[in-house]
């Protein structure tokens, strides 16, 4: 079900691309190189793709600095908590794509440590999440963006059933 959420994901970034017009590979680069430091808040669903039972809603804050590490690379530290009371903190880190002067993909790859509360057993605490979001940019910064990640541990565990995730993130730009 992942492998279906990334593709469906990276299909509409594609078609949003092609429908909506390119930005220069300069202008997109230089977008991306130029974007400011983001305060981000995020709300969703956990675990949409397994039963209702497991389900809950989702909560996240994070923060990405204003400094590319390496071909407008930067770095992220992030947390989650959710109703059943499963909390997660991670670094990783992030890259905007633009598609437009607005329209946006943010790709972002880390890994952190997992505290189930009564929400799900992921089989241990480290945990790797992937996090694709497409969004738009206001003029002063500022971003609204629907985002899907993956949170599992990759099969370094026996038991390894992984979530996914959707919502909706606000950026705060400064």
């Amino acid at each position: 079900m992942k492998h279906l959420l990334s593709g469906l994901a990276m299909a509409a970034a594609v078609s949003l691309s092609f429908t909506l017009g390119t930005a220069s590979a300069a202008t997109a680069e230089e977008l991306a190189a130029s974007q400011p430091a983001h305060l981000y808040v995020g709300a969703g669903y956990f675990d949409v793709t397994h039963s209702a039972e497991s389900s809950s809603a989702v909560f996240d804050i994070g923060y990405i600095p204003d400094f590319n590490i390496i071909w407008n690379i930067r770095p992220l530290v992030g947390a989650f908590v959710n109703t059943d009371g499963g909390v997660y903190g991670h670094v990783g880190l992030s890259r905007s794509f633009f598609f437009t002067e607005n329209l946006l993909a943010r790709i972002q790859v880390g890994f952190g440590a997992y505290g189930e509360g009564n929400s799900k057993d992921l089989g241990q605490v480290f945990e790797f999440r992937e996090q694709l979001e497409l969004g738009y940019q206001f003029s002063e910064g500022d971003m609204v963006a629907l985002y899907v990640y993956h949170l599992s541990n990759a099969g370094i565990s026996d038991d390894n059933p992984g979530v996914n995730a959707v919502g909706l993130t606000y950026s705060s730009a400064f």
